[in-house]
């Protein structure tokens, strides 16, 4: 399973584009397409996902890396976060 800024880049050598590729062109050409977080499974859509990201191009792999990469932890984190608060909200009251 591919996850986070690797999907992305996955879904950009795909469609056969090279860097640098901006956001917009991602957006308009694949909107509805689900990226895949974090080992667990959680995911986002990738719209939302470079909505997150505020970023309007990347220039390489890495800088989509750099850029995605603490979007991509941020939003795992909150949303293992909150499993385990309602987890505990539902088992423990």
């Amino acid at each position: 399973m591919t996850v986070g800024p690797d999907a992305v880049h996955e879904l950009i050598v795909e469609s056969g584009w090279s860097y640098p590729v901006s956001s917009r062109r991602l957006e308009q050409n694949m909107p509805l397409e689900n990226i895949t977080l974090d080992e667990d499974g959680n995911s986002m859509m990738l719209v939302e996902f470079l909505n997150e990201a505020d970023v309007e191009r990347f220039e390489s792999r890495e800088d989509l890396e750099r850029k995605l990469r603490p979007v991509c932890e941020a939003e795992s984190a909150a949303r293992q976060s909150s499993i385990v608060g309602r987890l505990k909200r539902t088992f423990l009251g």
